[in-house]
């Protein structure tokens, strides 16, 4: 869900919108004496140096674990993606140090200002396992101001300009997805472009189902509230009243958990990368992926994006309420809400209309199948599939009080927890945005007043990135005030 900042992972991983912090000037950049350190360091001058010496710089101070090996080829197309993602990289500031990790403040030569994130093996030399860019936001150090986009239009021309982008993107092969907007209770967009599967040439409708990546964590957040409003658990409790055999649980609330506050790893790491994913078949499998990691930092004293803290919400759904986790998804929250076609898909389970993602990691040119890099079945931190009807639905049913009061409702979309006994706030129209990804899958939900924005992709993150921010463009330009023009 995002909440202030996007990232994109280039080593492994998923893309994710994490909070980072920033320190308010960069001033002169000075490099601890740790090993990492100096790898990144490396890191950052492999950026501009030439073939020879870069594959030099992989042999040196870059790791991955022995059972699932990186050849040299592979790191050298990922790391022309960065400098073509990116426009280059220069380090500002260390915002963060530690033995296994390092984070450094960046200005990218596209205009960004990122965050890079390096983990390093545990044991010395304490070579690099991975490299995060984390982007910030504007006011945090980020990016430019938002965009002059044009002057305001009515719904047929909104409607006009995003169709005739939408087309023209998927026209040069930029990008393929569905898209919708509506307005009030109207829809003005909804359609679909490219292929959902090349192989066997079925095109995307506006019915396929997509990957929503960590958008799953906006259903795992409803389900929390449902049960915290119905007095089952608070979000107070220690992770120790549902899974006290979890290293740590006494001092992780179920709050610090939501807000990735727990310091609680994630599952996206050098063991993620070398298992079978076929054994990821259940929420309860991820577990092993990160139990026995060392917190990232005390519980409550800091904040960082954590897929693992959402899968221990999962398990803690299941215990709470006596059903699995999946089954209590499709019962109390798809149901309800009229999402008929979100669930946690198998792999290979036969469900027809799913688009299949694709994506240029690991692809020699071009892009390539995303399968290799998925799990068999998502989990409570993200990976379920739904369409653009469903989440306009779960939209509605979230504004509308359907799922859960509007408190609490406001809380799954990023607003403050409700206080026991106090005054409801006025009503006012939210605004919110989420989204999720990995390789070959993206997921944007936008809600501004009035206004719903849906853009889902079986392309790369950073391909459907100009789709999105296009779209949003237009939205943004529209006048007040229900349109009665559609698509």
């Amino acid at each position: 869900m995002r909440q202030a900042a996007r990232a994109w992972c280039h080593v492994a991983g998923m893309l994710l919108f994490v909070v980072v912090s920033a320190s308010a000037a960069p001033g002169a950049l000075e490099w601890p004496g740790t090993p990492l350190a100096q790898h990144a360091r490396a890191w950052f001058a492999m950026l501009t140096a030439d073939d020879a010496a870069a594959r030099a710089f992989f042999a040196e101070h870059v790791t991955s674990p022995p059972q699932a090996p990186v050849s040299v080829d592979e790191r050298m197309q990922r790391r022309a993606a960065v400098i073509e993602r990116t426009g280059g990289l220069t380090p500002l500031e260390v915002v963060d140090d530690d033995v296994t990790r390092l984070a450094v403040r960046c200005s990218a030569g596209n205009g960004d200002r990122v965050v890079a994130v390096f983990e390093a093996e545990a044991v010395a030399p304490h070579r690099i396992m991975g490299v995060r860019l984390e982007a910030l936001p504007p006011g945090e150090g980020g990016g430019p101001p938002p965009r002059d986009a044009g002057p305001p239009l009515d719904g047929a021309a909104a409607v006009k300009q995003a169709k005739a982008l939408l087309d023209s993107r998927a026209a040069t092969g930029a990008w393929s997805g569905a898209a919708l907007i509506a307005r009030g209770g109207e829809v003005l967009v909804s359609g679909a472009w490219g292929d959902a599967d090349r192989s066997r040439k079925i095109p995307n409708t506006a019915a396929t189902r997509f990957n929503v990546g960590s958008i799953g964590k906006v259903f795992t957040r409803t389900a929390i509230a449902q049960l915290a409003e119905a007095g089952k658990l608070s979000l107070d409790d220690r992770l120790s009243k549902y899974l006290p055999d979890f290293p740590h649980a006494d001092s992780i609330t179920l709050a610090m958990l939501c807000a990735h506050r727990s310091g609680v790893g994630d599952f996206f790491n050098g063991a993620y990368d070398a298992l079978d994913k076929k054994k990821l078949a259940h929420n309860r499998d991820y577990l092993p992926l990160f139990r026995d990691q060392p917190l990232w930092f005390a519980p409550g004293t800091s904040q960082r994006y954590s897929n693992g803290g959402y899968v221990l919400l999962g398990e803690v759904i299941a215990k709470v309420s006596g059903e699995d986790y999946y089954d209590y998804l499709a019962k109390h929250v798809f149901g309800p809400a009229g999402m008929r076609s979100t669930a946690a898909l198998v792999e290979g389970d036969g469900t027809k209309g799913v688009a299949r993602g694709y994506t240029t990691e690991g692809a020699a040119q071009g892009e390539r199948d995303n399968v290799a890099t998925r799990p068999a079945r998502g989990s409570a931190a993200g990976g379920s599939y739904s369409t653009l009807a469903d989440l306009l639905a779960l939209d509605r049913a979230l504004i509308g009080g359907k799922l859960c009061g509007k408190a609490w409702a406001s809380w799954v979309t990023g607003g403050p927890r409700p206080v026991a006994g106090a005054a409801p706030a006025p009503a006012e129209m939210p605004s919110f945005g989420m989204a999720g990804g990995a390789p070959g899958l993206n997921a944007e939900w936008l809600h501004e007043g009035d206004v719903v924005m849906i853009v889902l992709t079986n392309r790369d993150p950073e391909t459907a990135r100009p789709t999105v921010e296009g779209v949003q463009d237009i939205v943004r330009r529209m006048k007040p005030g229900v349109n009665r023009s559609r698509s």
